[in-house]
This record gives structure tokens, C-alpha cells and sequence, in this order.
């Protein structure tokens, strides 16, 4: 069985691709989402094999929200889309899948033959709006918080998962790992379990045992490994 999210901000467009999909006896919809914020907290949660996903929506558009998950448990994802033929065509030529807007049976049906066989996982790296991140995702019990760039101080991989610190000191989790978030946003990575907001950096202090730490405007300090040191000094422009 395979199960499957619709993601779409128009409820006659999630309406009409539940009815299309009615006669799949092996797909199973666990839920519809008008938004993406919505639909971050259902994979998370449910964890679905496949999300049907709009792309233009408001507040967070899907490949907004396809940057924030994580390539190593992301479903497979299939694009709802209204784009003109020659947007359909980059799609086409590498190899994301998608339905055009209105859906119909027999595109539909060779949608489900791919899943259904597991032929392809695209790789989203062509499209730059799928790996920058201008907000990460924390989750809680409850609901999904969108924290901005500029009011991270840090970000600390532990054993009990990745853990961000705000500008007030509060800790959130995230379900993107340290390398993920390294590679789509402009943390500074100082360390293998730490990455840092430079522009809350106060100082940069030696230790006597050769390394370094980062001391933040708030007073948290952060250490910096000695192999990652003499890049991060020629970054920051440390002679």
C-alpha cells in the first residue's frame, strides 16, 4: 500500500485528485493540507510515501517547502502545477514528476506506475528555491515554528537530535540534520556537532591547548574544531 499527502491551497483541486485517485486500490491518502506549514507537521508525523504537491502557494510555496525536508527521509514527490508548457518541459527533462493542472486519468495513471515501481528519485539540486532555506522548521507536539536566519544564534547536533537556539536563548528541534542545514543556509560550520551565526559572534577566543571558541552576544560559547579553524580564520578575515 502506498500512502500518499495532497498538498494544494485550493480545496476543488485536493477534492479532484482524491476523486482521481479513488480507484487505486493500493494508494492510501492519509490527509489533504491547504498549506505547507500544515503539511510539514503531517510528513513529519505521518511520514507518507508520496506528497502530491502544489507548487504556488501562499506564505510558503512547495519548493519552499521541499527545502525543508530532509533529502534522506524525504517521500517522493509529485508536483501539482498550473506552469506553462515550457516550465513543464525543465520538469520533464529532469525527471521530477508531475501532474498539470486539471489532472487527468491516463497522466495520472503512468504517475502511479512510477510509484508503483520506485524507477526514479530526482534530484532536486537543479533548483536552486529547493535547497536555500530562509526559514528552518522546528517541530513540537503541537505545531511547526519557523525560525528565520537572523534570529538563530547556533545550531547544536546532539544524540537526541538537532537542536537550534534562538536569539532569547530557547531551543527547538528540527528534523534536518547539521549537513543538510550547512549546505542551505550561511551558518558557518565550526565544528562537527555546531553550526553558528557569525553575525552573533562577539568574540573568538584561543585556548591554551591551541583551539578556539566562539563566545556569542548572549555569552554561549561555541567551540571550534582545530581542523575547521584556519578556514574559519581566513573567512573571517583572521590573520
Amino acid at each position: 500500500m502506498i500512502t500518499a499527502l495532497i498538498v494544494d491551497d485550493e480545496i476543488h483541486a485536493r477534492q479532484a485528485l482524491r476523486r482521481a485517485l479513488e480507484p487505486a486500490q493500493d494508494i492510501h491518502i492519509v490527509g489533504e493540507c491547504g498549506n505547507a506549514i500544515e503539511a510539514l507537521s503531517r510528513v513529519y508525523v505521518d511520514k507518507p510515501d508520496v506528497v502530491f504537491l502544489d507548487i504556488q502557494m501562499p506564505q510558503i510555496t512547495g519548493l519552499e517547502m521541499l527545502s525543508m525536508l530532509d533529502p534522506s527521509t524525504m517521500p517522493y514527490i509529485v508536483f501539482l502545477t498550473a506552469y506553462d508548457e515550457y516550465a513543464v518541459q525543465a520538469f520533464e527533462k529532469n525527471a521530477f514528476d508531475y501532474l498539470l493542472k486539471p489532472v487527468t486519468a491516463d497522466r495520472l495513471g503512468m504517475t502511479l506506475e512510477r510509484l508503483r515501481h520506485s524507477l526514479y528519485r530526482p534530484d532536486f539540486s537543479v533548483l536552486p528555491e529547493a535547497n536555500r532555506l530562509r526559514q528552518i522548521p522546528c517541530f513540537s507536539q503541537q505545531s511547526v515554528i519557523f525560525l528565520k536566519l537572523d534570529e538563530v544564534e547556533f545550531i547544536e547536533s546532539r544524540a537526541s537530535g538537532v537542536f537550534v537556539s534562538d536569539l532569547q536563548g530557547n531551543e527547538h528541534l528540527t528534523a534536518l540534520r547539521l549537513n543538510v542545514l550547512q549546505q542551505r543556509t550561511p551558518l558557518l560550520r565550526c565544528h562537527r556537532q555546531y553550526l553558528i551565526n557569525v553575525d552573533q559572534v562577539q568574540k573568538l577566543q584561543y585556548l591554551e591547548s591551541g583551539l578556539a571558541e566562539f563566545v556569542t552576544r548572549r555569552g554561549r560559547v561555541i567551540p571550534i574544531s582545530r581542523r575547521l579553524l584556519p578556514e574559519i580564520k581566513e573567512l573571517l578575515g583572521i590573520m
